[in-house]
């Protein structure tokens, strides 16, 4: 049995090729989250509350003088997530 030009077999053989490429990449990665959407709000909403209650004067400086390990890891993430979150 001979080829069929794209024309002939209208498209058919690049949709079988997709589709088991879609299935193998599937395979190997799994399926996508379907809540990310939810956990990146999430993410979001924690970081920035964080960020505001950071800026309170006498908290900032109750964990500059009780939990400076604390404070110095909670600025470093919200760093993190303003430099991959910024496009």
């Amino acid at each position: 049995m001979g080829m069929k030009s794209i024309r002939e077999d209208e498209g058919e053989c690049w949709r079988k090729w997709y589709l088991t490429r879609r299935t193998n990449l599937l395979s190997l990665s799994g399926p996508p989250p379907k809540n990310l959407c939810d956990d990146l709000l999430n993410l979001t909403l924690c970081c920035r509350y964080v960020e505001w209650l950071l800026k309170n004067p006498r908290l900032f400086r109750f964990l500059s003088k009780n939990h400076p390990s604390q404070l110095r890891r909670l600025q470093s993430l919200l760093a993190e997530f303003d430099r991959t979150s910024r496009w």
